[in-house]
């Protein structure tokens, strides 16, 4: 079910144990190649595809397109909160939820930049709101609740991961909507420059480096999206709707989390 497309009663009656999903992308520079709507249409074709499988097991509120993108300011078209902003809309959009009784609330991220707001916003929430406390709330990136079926050699990728309007996210968007991508636009004179924690084996996983994205891409992109193809995209897209599906359905049967008495 789309919240958006409910009635005020029809909510009402809703089972207020039933996952209410809130997806979280963006409107920001993907290159020179892809639209800037990539992580909102990423988004909405899995959770499209996630709940005509899961029916009326599920609510999926308006995917919020607002990200937390300054990172990207320097690209055109970027359209962006601060951090301190997206943190106060994720907790008020959270406490709307909650005032009307859901308990079952799962932030499905498409951006990257949406991640350490959002997290900060959730961990404030429930140290300052015993509904919060008391519900379960739940945050995960696409990417994360896919990372076990996300191999390259699983998609026929050439390029080992996700990065940004790379060959994964080009395929993807090739697979959705085919015809706002501009393959011709990839230009030999991109430039790029490695980031150290992330590719250097003995950092990665370990250190967090922080930059605007201007200082390690020229274009936009980062890897090898001239190797994208509409196949290896849906592929993907299959592959990553069912991951976030399985967790829904799993999602639904986690055991209220009741205070454990102390004991002194």
């Amino acid at each position: 079910m789309y919240w958006h497309e409910l009635t005020s009663p029809e909510i009402d009656r809703l089972d207020r144990e039933i996952p209410v999903v809130i997806p979280l992308a963006s409107c920001e520079q993907h290159g020179r190649h892809l639209p800037l709507f990539v992580d909102t249409l990423q988004i909405d074709a899995i959770l499209d595809r996630v709940r005509a499988s899961l029916s009326d097991e599920i609510v999926v509120l308006p995917t919020l397109w607002l990200g937390s993108s300054h990172h990207h300011l320097d690209f055109p078209g970027t359209l962006s909160v601060r951090p301190k902003l997206y943190a106060e809309m994720i907790q008020e959009l959270a406490r709307c939820l909650l005032t009307h009784g859901f308990r079952r609330l799962f932030f499905l991220n498409g951006h990257g930049g949406n991640l350490v707001p959002a997290s900060h916003a959730l961990t404030d929430l429930i140290v300052n709101d015993e509904r919060a406390d008391a519900a379960h709330i739940a945050l995960a990136s696409w990417w994360s609740v896919a990372s076990s079926v996300m191999a390259a050699e699983t998609h026929q990728m050439e390029t080992p991961r996700l990065t940004h309007a790379c060959e994964y996210e080009t395929s993807l968007i090739l697979a959705i909507r085919e015809d706002l991508v501009k393959l011709s636009e990839i230009t030999p004179d991109h430039l790029e420059k490695p980031r150290v924690w992330a590719t250097d084996q003995r950092w990665q996983g370990k250190v967090e480096g922080f930059h605007r994205f201007h200082r390690w891409t020229s274009t936009g992109h980062m890897g090898r999206p001239e190797l994208a193809s509409r196949e290896k995209g849906e592929s993907l897209l299959l592959a990553v709707s069912q991951a976030v599906t399985v967790f829904l359905r799993d999602f639904r049967s986690w055991p209220a989390m009741e205070p454990i008495r102390i004991v002194e």
